[in-house]
């Protein structure tokens, strides 16, 4: 997050929230331009706001229901695998011979009705969840990285229209962009850290 508001997708801003979207969902808080660690290390762990108190499968973290269940690649997969069990309409992902999010968001952006429908799930979780977070720490810009970015500009609009519903009046006009720094963002967020300890 730190090295993403140096030189990344956050670059300009002092006040992000990085979400990264990968095998689980990580998070980052900038708050006037300082990483908020929180008392045990926990900050920024948004994965795990609980999401669905009706969940009957457990998160990797032994809790049921949350974000990262819903929101991360793996999430995305899982939340396939029930549409297609329960949904008998035609889709593009039945040829898939392995459901991954990739595939998911190619069917979504080729206009698949049933890539829609999940995709849509998938962002409605996210959405609520990052505006609970803006609730608290009232972001710029929430700053998206992980593999799931990699599905671009569309992943951003289906987010950021849950998002705009579902936030706080003053929290709504946050940003929303995709991470650049990729795998070298840590590296940006410690030569950061070594920099401002300098100063």
């Amino acid at each position: 997050a730190l090295g993403e508001m140096w030189e990344g997708g956050g670059n300009g801003c002092r006040n992000l929230v990085m979400a990264t979207l990968g095998t689980g969902v990580g998070g980052g808080i900038i708050v006037d331009g300082d990483i908020v660690p929180g008392a045990h290390g926990a900050g920024g762990e948004i994965g795990h706001l609980t999401m669905n108190h009706h969940e009957t499968e457990s998160c990797n973290c032994g809790r049921k229901g949350c974000l990262e269940q819903y929101s991360s690649a793996t999430g995305l997969v899982r939340l396939a695998k029930r549409a297609l069990a329960a949904d008998h309409e035609a889709t593009s992902l039945d040829k898939v011979k392995f459901v991954s999010a990739k595939a998911v968001f190619d069917a979504y952006k080729a206009g698949d009705g049933v890539a829609a429908r999940i995709v849509e799930e998938f962002a409605a979780v996210l959405g609520r969840g990052l505006s609970r977070v803006a609730s608290v720490v009232d972001p710029e810009v929430f700053v998206i990285g992980g593999g799931v970015s990699k599905a671009g500009q569309p992943l951003l609009d289906v987010i950021q229209k849950v998002y705009r519903r579902e936030a706080f009046s003053s929290c709504k006009e946050a940003g929303f962009t995709l991470a650049t720094l990729g795998n070298d963002a840590g590296i940006y967020g410690g030569v950061q850290m070594i920099l401002d300890s300098e100063n």
